[in-house]
């Protein structure tokens, strides 16, 4: 399946982008596990879609706390896309809720928006749905902070 790109994001930053996600693949145990794969890539918004495992499972149905892991994560990069660029940023606020239950290996669709940045603090929206039937397994509200610290050689998650 290849990737959407919507309008408003150069090349360079798709490319830093597509970087990113390649390096938390590799250095982050975690994310290299979810396996999120990208589906479009817009500004401001992002869509991915993930199968999780029983790894992830609590009985027969996945954690909810799966769900707010990579919701937080993709509301990020709604925020990196809205702003065209990588910057440091830490998430302040993130309120998630849990609707339905979703078994292992189901294929859910992750969307996020940056709904709006004032001063050096961003606002985004996300929802994980099951992709068969659009049912909502899980919302979130975050807020993160802006250009919180330089990134040096030395930072590592």
């Amino acid at each position: 399946m290849t990737i959407e790109i919507g309008n408003g994001l150069s090349k360079d930053f798709l490319d830093t982008l597509e970087a990113s996600r390649a390096f938390l693949e590799k250095e982050h145990h975690l994310i290299r596990k979810i396996g999120l794969k990208t589906r479009r890539l817009a500004k401001g918004e992002v869509v991915f879609e993930v199968s999780l495992s029983e790894d992830f499972a609590d009985g027969d149905t996945l954690h909810g706390g799966i769900f707010t892991i990579i919701l937080d994560t993709i509301l990020a990069y709604s925020v990196y896309a809205e702003l065209n660029a990588m910057t440091p940023m830490a998430t302040i606020n993130l309120k998630t809720d849990h609707f339905a239950e979703a078994a292992p290996g189901t294929n859910i669709l992750c969307t996020a928006k940056c709904d709006g940045v004032k001063n050096d603090i961003a606002f985004c929206t996300g929802r994980a749905i099951i992709a068969a039937s659009g049912e909502l397994v899980a919302s979130a509200a975050g807020t993160f902070m802006i250009n919180t610290r330089p990134i040096t050689s030395a930072t590592r998650l």
